[in-house]
């Protein structure tokens, strides 16, 4: 067993009491001293009924009969002390209520918290497994726990002054009895600490493959993968995965809390033979003469009290110790580094001028690999053209795009907008040019204007803008056709939700994108789930309206490309050819040879 000061320490080090104060306030300002006050309150209240219940015993112990003024004290003893139990428990009510509401808003403002801190991490975050594991640790952690850690601390804080009053009064009967009982409770509470620490520690190890079964999960349980799921009959199966993993998780768990029931119950049969011990010591006191019998009846009232409340108190430190545990978990997320991108000192004004893009000599590797997945990239992507990104899979579109809208920058090289280099923009500002429809675009079960509104919120919806860019897009004349029009919400996901063809959600991603006022329009294989007749459509209607915008376009169709003015090749995450597409075609390199050996196979 870990020595006493050792897990003085690591109770020290574990509950982060200044940090968790520091939340609290923060969460609920000046209520925390009311809620404080409130506790005080009901404990000064407590002390005093017991003060009455001695001096009424003392006065019936030592009365004699038809004695007027016995009698007389009597009634003003029984008067004073309902008068205060009242009190009490009209403050302890109040009490109550004002730690459930203190719990409560801790809770809100982390859950909050970890959202804010979510909303601000890069990119690279949600490309690294570590970091799903601090936010599952976190997620798991936001909800109950900050409450019951605060409801821990103001329980020990409430019965550390209960035991004040309490235990005073067994120290004038005798200064042994507390001392006694707290020696008795400690092997319990050092039990539980051990045992705290242990499952966290089992907890940290088995994040991943809590993940994991959380990921089986939601294929079971969600719309995600429910048509694929049902076409290959794979719901057994991965009901199987997860069942394994519960089980694994769910034995070694068990192991480690049957462990810890036996140790506490062979602490707490000591403990309580200690009590019985306590009970025959002052009996023979009290026969001996060496105690009154108000002491004696105040002893059996006080001390059953004093034992309750040091095994509340061992019990709310091991509760404090336990989850204090779980919200570390919290701050480790909230003191991630944010990694945003700084802000830049060029003027915003700037951005609504520009008439060229550029990559100059860009080459990037992800964080988390050593092969860099583009190299030397140069490319101009003049204002008011349609401008192409194509190449087989894997060459490095996708990552290109990631850097258009400043989501990474170059580990090597720049991007530049006319002559002044993107990290020099604010990047909010920066996205604010940038409309994107990426390739795995998601569906919102909003209405949709809703779903159109998101692509810029911050200035009132114009239903007439919405309905242009509905146009635009192609998706007017499906949403036209809705039972509420515009205001149906999208999806089978809420009540009176109407499904629609994938299709029909890509034309939604379009107009999100042209309701927008983005300068530079990146359709990531934003056609791929349209018709021929609809991708001509939308890229007429995008040449005609272009006006100073610039579109930028990635696809595997050869017959999206072909709208583009100047296209772009990437092989192995550099540039093989440029030029356009029918300047491509002839001179029969990479670009001629992917579509053309496509046209021979659909032939």
């Amino acid at each position: 067993m870990i020595q006493i000061s050792e897990k003085v320490r690591q109770l020290r080090n574990n509950i982060s009491l200044s940090k968790i104060i520091s939340l609290v306030k923060k969460s609920s300002g000046n209520r925390l001293y009311v809620t404080f006050l409130f506790i005080l309150l009901e404990s000064v209240v407590f002390f005093a009924s017991l003060y009455l219940l001695k001096k009424l015993v003392d006065v019936v112990s030592h009365a004699q009969k038809s004695s007027a003024a016995a009698y007389h004290q009597i009634i003003t003893y029984v008067v004073a002390a309902g008068a205060v139990g009242i009190i009490y428990f009209i403050i302890r009510s109040f009490s109550a209520y004002l730690v459930e509401a203190q719990s409560t808003r801790a809770a809100e403002y982390v859950n909050e918290q970890i959202h804010s801190k979510a909303v601000r991490m890069e990119l690279a975050f949600y490309e690294s497994p570590s970091y799903y594991d601090v936010l599952k640790r976190a997620m798991d952690s936001g909800g109950e726990r900050p409450g019951q850690v605060i409801t821990a601390l103001i329980d020990i804080i409430k019965n550390a002054a209960s035991l004040v009053a309490v235990g005073s009064v067994l120290i004038i009967i005798n200064w042994m009895l507390l001392p006694l009982l707290a020696l008795f409770i400690l092997p319990t509470l050092l039990v539980r600490l051990y045992y705290s620490k242990k499952l966290n520690n089992w907890r940290i190890a088995q994040t991943p493959l809590e993940r994991k079964s959380a990921y089986y999960s939601s294929l079971i349980t969600t719309d995600t993968a429910a048509k694929e799921i049902r076409a290959y009959n794979l719901g057994n199966y991965l009901k199987d995965q997860f069942s394994v993993i519960r089980r694994i998780l769910m034995k070694e768990k068990l192991s480690i809390n049957l462990k810890r029931t036996k140790l506490e119950a062979v602490t707490t049969a000591m403990s309580n033979l200690g009590v019985f011990a306590c009970i025959g010591f002052i009996a023979l006191k009290t026969i001996s003469g060496e105690a009154s019998p108000g002491d004696i009846t105040l002893f059996l009232v006080a001390f059953p009290q004093s034992f309750s409340i040091l095994q509340n108190i061992s019990g709310g430190i091991s509760i404090l110790f336990q989850n204090s545990i779980y919200v570390n978990s919290v701050f480790e997320l909230l003191e991630l580094p944010a990694g945003e991108a700084a802000a830049g000192v060029t003027s915003p004004s700037a951005l609504q001028s520009v008439k060229e893009l550029r990559f100059q000599n860009v080459s990037f590797t992800y964080p988390y690999n050593t092969r860099p997945t583009l190299k030397n990239i140069n490319l101009s992507i003049p204002a008011g053209k349609i401008i192409a990104i194509a190449g087989p899979n894997g060459a490095g579109k996708s990552t290109l795009i990631k850097l258009l809208c400043r989501l990474y920058d170059p580990t090597e090289g720049s991007v530049m907008l006319d002559e002044t280099d993107f990290r020099n923009y604010d990047p909010k500002e920066l996205r604010g040019i940038m409309g994107a429809v990426f390739q795995d675009f998601n569906k919102y079960s909003f209405t949709a204007a809703e779903n159109i509104y998101l692509g810029n919120i911050h200035i009132p919806f114009d239903a007439l803008r919405a309905k242009e860019a509905a146009e635009k897009s192609g998706a007017a004349p499906f949403i036209d056709q809705l039972p509420r029009q515009y205001d149906t919400v999208m999806g089978r996901l809420f009540e009176d939700g109407q499904e629609v063809s994938i299709g029909q959600w890509q034309k939604l991603a379009l107009a999100r994108c042209f309701y927008s006022d983005a300068q530079f329009l990146i359709l990531d294989e934003a056609t791929s789930a349209l018709d021929t007749a609809s991708e001509a459509a939308l890229f007429n209607t995008l040449r005609e309206k272009l006006n100073n915008r610039t579109a930028i376009i990635i696809s595997h169709r050869h017959s999206a490309l072909q709208h583009a003015d100047y296209i772009y090749f990437l092989s192995n995450g550099s540039i093989a050819e440029e030029g356009t597409d029918a300047a491509l075609i002839r001179n029969n390199g990479p670009y001629a040879k992917l579509f053309l050996n496509k046209s021979k196979k659909v032939t």
